[in-house]
């Protein structure tokens, strides 16, 4: 690293230092409103981390980009900017706020999907008037360093862009860390049972932000986990997130557990909670493995909503709870 380069880092953190506050419950956050660099038209690889957007303009967020000499522009458009984090937020649950998005948007960070409100077309469905608030895996962020939010932007007509409401990360409380993260893209579909052919989801992210608008009624979520055999042979436990309304857990066809009314009629809360699925020994094999989620939504959002997603020791997991507890 030369002398510059050392500047440079220098300089982001003291600028970051003085945007980050310490809130009253004891979390923290990051201001993003600000300048923005942005570009009408689309192209995936606007994405990437290591893309030039140098002759980039700029343009303030949150603000409609009618206002800011876009105006009449219909269509695609990206926005980039970059964020340090201090190493002293490691560990906590990372949120990212982004306002009102007018119409429909896809948020990338360090080049990773982390989440989608609205239907782009052919099949499109506006989210104008949904608050976007996606959950940050803590294995993307890179800390004493910069970050990359990528935001891919769709706007049908009148005004367009990121256009109003708070725009920045936050950090909650101490995160609890899976021995294998499982958030990201799942397979979906729609009905009982998995069918081939099915169509992909972020998880954790309620459905109707992700091109099932409206949509109750019964969906499956599946996915194949690669596991070491070190971690096969100890005692396991699938967090599911919490998930509206009720659901059923399979692992290599093997009925694990329910939580709620899969079945019947929806008379529980337990739309509010949090699964954590304890796994009998034998279940879990070294190699590849199906994990199913059978969800049932009975209305409002659907889905594997929010939360932490992935396998995680008992071991890890109460001793995650004990430090809670403790503090």
């Amino acid at each position: 690293m030369t002398k510059i380069d050392n500047i440079r880092i220098g300089l982001l953190f003291v600028l970051l230092s003085s945007g980050l506050g310490l809130l009253a419950n004891g979390t923290y956050e990051i201001g993003l409103k600000g300048y923005w660099l942005f570009s009408i038209g689309d192209d995936v690889d606007r994405a990437l981390v290591n893309y030039n957007d140098a002759n980039w303009e700029k343009v303030y967020v949150p603000a409609r980009w009618e206002d800011q000499g876009y105006r009449g522009y219909d269509g695609f458009a990206w926005y980039r900017t970059k964020v340090g984090i201090p190493d002293k937020l490691q560990n906590r649950e990372v949120f990212l706020e982004l306002g009102y998005i007018d119409d429909v948007d896809e948020v990338y960070f360090n080049g990773v999907k982390i989440g989608q409100t609205g239907s782009f077309p052919p099949s499109f469905s506006t989210a104008y008037n949904a608050k976007r608030r996606y959950q940050v895996p803590a294995a993307l962020i890179n800390y004493n360093n910069n970050n990359l939010i990528a935001v891919r932007v769709y706007d049908s007509q009148l005004e367009g862009g990121i256009v109003r409401g708070d725009i920045k990360l936050t950090f909650g409380d101490v995160a609890i860390t899976p021995d294998i993260d499982m958030s990201g893209i799942w397979h979906f579909n729609t009905g009982k049972e998995p069918i081939a052919g099915e169509q992909k989801i972020i998880v954790p992210g309620a459905w109707e932000n992700q091109g099932y608008n409206a949509y109750d009624g019964y969906a499956v979520y599946s996915r194949v986990v690669e596991v070491p055999v070190k971690l096969a042979n100890q005692k396991l436990i699938l967090m599911a997130g919490r998930i509206d309304d009720d659901d059923q857990l399979y692992i290599n066809g093997q009925f694990i557990g329910e939580t709620g009314n899969y079945h019947g009629a929806n008379n529980t809360d337990m739309y509010r909670e949090f699964r954590n699925y304890f796994i009998p020994d034998g279940i879990i094999k070294p190699g590849k493995n199906l994990i199913v989620i059978k969800v049932v939504d009975r209305g409002g959002e659907g889905g594997i909503i929010e939360g932490n997603v992935g396998l995680i020791t008992q071991e890890n997991f109460i001793r995650y709870w004990r430090l809670r507890r403790n503090n």
